[in-house]
């Protein structure tokens, strides 16, 4: 099988990558020296994490689909190990009373952040085998214990927005394979029943809440965040300061090279730089899209465009809290925001699009009806071969 490679989705990736890569040195270089006497230290870190991801972006790419569906089991089991290993004392590493890494080293890699693609990819080779059957609820039932005990392990870290990630984008994988609404709304019911008592279990997470709703009652502790990035933003107006002239991340924001590098971006180069990087992960949620259109089979159907509709709410909602309209959750701007594993996650869930994208049907497959436009499935009392 002749492989082909995607050139639009590279080609927005490595965009995406090469202005986060300038913005994360222009957001901490300063206080990198001030630490480590090194202004490029995050930047080093995080081209170490852009060169591991790479490496595994490509090996995944040109893998064929069928070899990551054989070793599914294998991957998943890894997940579990690794999320188990993050509730070990000298191996965990903990960091603002959560354990959601292991250390080794100055080296930290988070678990959980490949687990949900792991999960994505053994939901859409069992969703690929019983398609049609999802009307069928111990169909139904098996598919939802797929990412039950990840979302057990994930949950007392404690890490309770990426447990609900892995289960909103599971049931938008359901959605895509062909749910009934009914169903779904079911689905969506129980999820907000369990979710919402979890949610407020904690007292940070209220906080978190009533914060949004009102950030200047708060404006020393959780609401702090959203108002220093109202004030970087308003700052840079619609051209901004210009790249590295913030004041922001020097004197405001904490550690502004993570999760609220938007609020860097809008005061240095404008909110026409941060249209145009909305406008960047559009193309790449376009394209992602496309590929699963066009993908050979209903698994790479699914597993595209559920990731792609993972990583652009990521972005969304990353930028949504830095503006102030959704609260805060700690999720990073992909490609964007300084994080080794959220790098390297990343690469992987491109080299999987790379890969499906490789083995796609140029003409693209008959489709239904409707949206979302769903591939036809000839209904099977017995799974697909």
């Amino acid at each position: 099988m002749t492989r082909r490679i995607d050139p639009w989705l590279v080609a927005t990736t490595l965009v995406l990558i090469a202005f986060g890569l300038v913005m994360v040195y222009s957001a901490s270089a300063v206080i990198a020296m001030e630490r480590s006497g090194d202004e490029a230290y995050y930047l080093k870190r995080q081209l170490m994490a852009l060169g591991a991801g790479t490496v595994l972006c490509a090996v995944t790419a040109i893998t064929p689909t069928r070899v990551i569906r054989r070793y599914r089991t294998v991957l998943y089991t890894m997940t579990i190990i690794g999320l188990l290993l993050c509730f070990v004392p000298g191996i965990q590493h903990r960091a603002n009373g959560a354990a959601r890494w292991l250390g080794f080293g100055s080296v930290h890699v988070q678990p959980s952040e490949f687990a949900k693609l792991v999960v994505l990819v053994s939901l859409a080779h069992y969703l690929d085998r019983w398609r049609g059957q999802l009307p069928d609820w111990r169909v139904l039932l098996r598919a939802a214990l797929i990412p039950l005990p990840v979302m057990m392990l994930v949950l007392p870290e404690p890490d309770f927005g990426t447990t609900a990630i892995i289960g909103g984008i599971c049931a938008l994988m359901l959605f895509v394979a062909g749910m009934k609404p009914a169903h779904m709304a079911g689905v969506v019911g129980l999820g907000t029943v369990v979710g919402l008592p979890l949610m407020v279990a904690e007292q940070y997470r209220i906080e978190r809440l009533t914060s949004f709703r009102d950030p200047w009652a708060n404006m020393e502790a959780e609401g702090y965040h959203i108002i220093q990035s109202w004030v970087a933003m308003h700052s840079g107006g619609m051209w901004g300061q210009g790249l590295g002239n913030s004041l922001a991340k020097l004197h405001f924001l904490p550690e502004p090279w993570t999760d609220f590098i938007g609020a860097v971006i809008g005061e240095e180069l404008g909110w026409v730089a941060l249209v145009c990087l909305i406008g960047m992960y559009a193309l790449l949620v376009w394209r992602g899209l496309w590929i699963a259109r066009r993908a050979r089979d209903a698994f790479g159907t699914y597993l595209a465009a559920t990731i792609t509709a993972m990583i652009g709410l990521e972005a969304f909602f990353n930028l949504a809290v830095v503006m102030g309209v959704v609260p805060p959750k700690g999720l990073v701007l992909p490609f964007i925001s300084y994080g080794s594993t959220a790098m390297m996650s990343h690469l992987w869930a491109i080299g999987l699009l790379l890969g499906i994208a490789a083995e796609a049907d140029p003409v693209g497959a008959p489709i239904t009806k409707g949206w979302p436009r769903r591939r036809q499935a000839e209904p099977a009392l017995t799974p697909a071969k």
